[in-house]
């Protein structure tokens, strides 16, 4: 017999809303574009396949994972899941391979991959879906995902990495069970996941005199060699329009944080926040190496080789690669002087949303396993921009091979070290944009960063105390 595609998860509250507001604010700016557009691969000579460990036999009721109704389950013959994702271009496509894959693996689970827009398109649609109380799908690949566990309609992964057919998670880097973690609770499982890197034009260094096989290390050597690839209509650097992001990564990288512990009090109004702003806009207004509110148009400018270095989301890796007309340099977060470099990781994440029947969470969960194994992992990172998730990968022998093929790759790789999860908190998309205004109020030399931050800071924390109102 077949079993139903129901959904089964308690009725959600009017005043989540406001949270799911603030949800599609945060998946259309955190950690990278809305929707990530890399559209070609590097080239690579590595064609990893599924191993057969990761293979689904669920032939047995699973234990360990909570269903939503007392009735007794009855097994089926065979399981159909809705999967929901939001990659575009090639990475969608590696998606769709992968669940092709996991569909060749075995006979008992069918997967129905569905492409629902970008993180802020898939978002929505999940939103309308749980609080009109519509079907979801049994999986989503969605952007912002541990703040869907606010609402009742998914299932903590750790129910079923933590259970008698789970994973060794810490195998992980700890920064992605971080970042999937909201109010203590780990709700998603890490798959696409990126960090900012630092691009730059080799052959505008070479014209410079500066070293090519390298980038800057500190902020201080982005402005020097910045001064030296400014020239005429020429600019040293700029930043994808995510300025939320990257300003971030220079806070916490100067000892600052984004909120505090008990998420109560956004804290980047501090000296050490305050203090990376004003390098920011230094180097708008006083070194003049970075053109005032023109982020949107910096990809642009670095293809165009009018712009020497570009911060930007690893995940745009290979577009660049195929659309420079330039031999292309990727750098390390570049760090405060005297201090560890901390790259701050985006991306999206699995979520297994809640089902009457266990037969069908455990479906679900072995299509997660699946999709989220080093095999798998493998394959996304080396057909995408993506990292792999597990603190092995470097030493893969298929990786190894990769990297000999595509050597520029090799530093968002090593700088998985450095990363960081920035805590998911409801008023994280108020944040990121209070961040953004401040910057361009500083570039545009309307404030100066103390105030801006002040101001930033003040509306995130009325939106801290609205959001703690409407849980009560």
């Amino acid at each position: 017999m077949r079993v139903s595609r129901t959904h089964g998860f308690r009725q959600t509250s009017g005043a989540v809303i406001v949270v799911w507001v603030v949800v599609a604010l945060l998946a259309a700016a955190c950690g990278g574009p809305a929707e990530p557009t890399p559209t070609t691969a590097p080239p690579a000579q590595v064609q990893p396949t599924v191993a057969a460990s990761t293979q689904a036999q669920p032939t047995q009721a699973p234990t360990g994972v909570p269903a939503a109704t007392s009735a007794p389950a009855v097994k089926p013959d065979h399981v159909t899941l809705d999967f929901w994702y939001s990659l575009g271009g090639n990475s969608g496509q590696v998606v769709e391979e992968l669940v092709k894959l996991f569909n060749e693996s075995q006979s008992y689970i069918t997967v129905v991959p569905t492409y629902q827009g970008g993180y802020a398109e898939i978002m929505a649609k999940t939103w309308n879906a749980i609080f009109a109380e519509q079907t979801l799908p049994q999986v989503a690949q969605l952007g912002g995902a541990p703040l869907v566990g606010a609402t009742g309609a998914c299932v903590p992964i750790t129910d079923f990495t933590d259970g008698p057919n789970g994973i060794d998670r810490s195998k992980i880097y700890d920064a992605f069970w971080d970042y999937n973690k909201a109010e203590g609770t780990i709700w998603c499982m890490p798959f696409n996941n990126s960090m900012p890197v630092l691009y730059y034009n080799k052959d505008l260094f070479a014209k410079a005199g500066l070293p090519t096989e390298q980038g800057p290390e500190t902020w201080d050597d982005v402005i020097s060699y910045g001064q030296e690839l400014t020239r005429g209509d020429q600019w040293g650097f700029n930043t994808h329009d995510d300025t939320h992001w990257y300003l971030s990564t220079m806070i916490l990288e100067n000892g600052g944080q984004i909120i505090n512990q008990e998420e109560t009090e956004c804290l980047y109004n501090s000296p050490e926040a305050v203090e990376m702003l004003q390098l920011w806009g230094d180097m708008v207004n006083d070194y003049e190496i970075m053109p005032p509110a023109q982020h949107k148009e910096a990809g642009t400018d670095f293809l165009a080789g009018v712009l020497g270095m570009f911060f930007r989301s690893s995940s745009t890796l290979p577009s660049l690669v195929r659309d420079a007309p330039f031999e292309l340099g990727v750098g390390m977060v570049p760090a405060v002087e005297g201090k560890d470099r901390v790259a701050p990781i985006g991306g999206g994440s699995l979520v297994i949303f809640k089902n009457s029947n266990p037969y069908i969470l455990e479906a679900a969960w072995e299509f997660v396993k699946f999709m989220t194994s080093e095999a798998s992992s493998l394959y996304l990172s080396t057909h995408t921009g993506y990292l792999p998730l597990y603190k092995s990968s470097l030493e893969w022998p298929e990786m190894q091979a990769y990297l000999e093929q595509n050597p520029l790759v090799r530093a968002p790789l090593e700088q998985l070290q450095y990363a960081y999860a920035i805590p998911v908190f409801p008023s994280l998309g108020t944040s990121d944009s209070a961040l953004r205004q401040a910057v361009e109020a500083v570039e545009l030399g309307a404030s100066d960063p103390q105030a801006a931050l002040d101001q930033a800071k003040k509306i995130v924390d009325q939106d801290l105390i609205t959001q703690a109102q409407n849980k009560q």
